[in-house]
């Protein structure tokens, strides 16, 4: 089997699906036969990416959605069943991120964040077990980070959902014990080279950037794809990501202070403050798979092409010429 074909005929949807991992994830899907169901807040970059999946040969349908709205989540799972007859899977990528001291967050940004993230991800984990279990099938990835495990003093909020998010899967196991066919698993990217941080509120006073040494999207999309596969209780990529979950399970207190301290220190960049208060509640025009925070052409080609042979897409395979 080719690996155009694993996925041919699987009809996916992609929640946070023009940016960043979501939009890796798509590209790969994409080029892997799937049919992909397409949501984000925005029409413009949706349609952007649905006319270009659509040049790859897959079939795709945009669905604007802001996952904070419960009814539109529901929408979107209906418009996937009326469109295609049903959903194998749903990977939840949608995120926003506010970083500061708390005191400094104000209480829309904060409730935004919680509302974005947590409440999001309920709605589309609630959406999408309701047509699982009504076809009896399915597998629901939901994205969290290596944040849902470890600390970061200067990122309290966002690291406080991204623990709900794992949580929140991690229950829902336990709940689905008993139905075989259908999945729910978290995976876990470390550092990504996304452009959710220049899209942050940022009140840390620096300059927001991937923690380095960063992982190219491509890298997250091919765990994602893997775990469609292969559902897993949850899943992270990379041997020094594996490795700081190894030694959180025999010495959590001082792996917790060390990778806080590391991930505090390196998250804030030597440039000016490019964001700023209220960037999180922005809407991009432009959809972007990387955010440009991996130095060294080299390094991203060689990072990108990692994850499309990770992803079983082959070494000719391309992501983003956008970045």
């Amino acid at each position: 089997m080719g690996s155009r074909d694993r996925f041919a005929g699987q009809v996916v949807v992609v929640v946070g699906a023009t940016s960043g991992i979501g939009r890796a994830t798509t590209l790969a899907l994409a080029e892997r036969g799937a049919d992909l169901v397409l949501a984000a807040r925005s029409r413009a970059p949706l349609d952007e990416l649905v006319t270009r999946v659509e040049a790859q040969g897959a079939r795709a349908l945009a669905v604007p959605t802001d996952v904070v709205d419960a009814d539109a989540v529901d929408r979107l799972a209906d418009a996937a069943v009326a469109t295609f007859g049903r959903i194998d899977g749903w990977v939840q990528a949608a995120a926003v991120m506010v970083a500061g001291d708390l005191a400094s967050v104000p209480q829309a940004e904060l409730e935004h964040v919680v509302d974005v993230n947590v409440d999001g991800t309920m709605n589309a984990a609630r959406s999408a077990l309701r047509v699982f279990r009504d076809q009896g099938s399915g597998s629901l990835v939901l994205v969290s980070s290596l944040l849902g495990r470890f600390p970061n003093p200067l990122a309290p909020v966002y690291v406080a959902t991204k623990f709900a998010v794992r949580g929140l899967a991690l229950s829902l196991q336990q709940a689905l014990r008993h139905e075989r066919d259908i999945h729910v698993s978290v995976v876990m990217p470390g550092p990504v080279d996304t452009p959710m941080f220049a899209r942050a509120a940022d009140r840390t006073g620096g300059r927001l950037r991937a923690i380095p040494p960063a992982q190219a999207s491509a890298r997250a999309a091919a765990m994602v794809l893997r775990t469609l596969r292969r559902p897993s209780r949850e899943r992270t990529s990379g041997a020094g990501n594996r490795t700081a979950v190894l030694a959180h399970r025999v010495a959590p207190r001082l792996t917790e202070e060390l990778v806080g301290r590391w991930s505090a220190g390196l998250l804030v960049g030597p440039e000016p403050q490019r964001s700023g208060p209220g960037a999180v509640f922005a809407i991009s025009d432009t959809g972007r798979v990387q955010g440009g925070y991996r130095r060294g052409a080299l390094r991203r080609r060689v990072g990108d092409a990692v994850g499309a042979l990770l992803a079983g897409r082959g070494p000719g395979s391309t992501l983003d010429p956008l970045g």
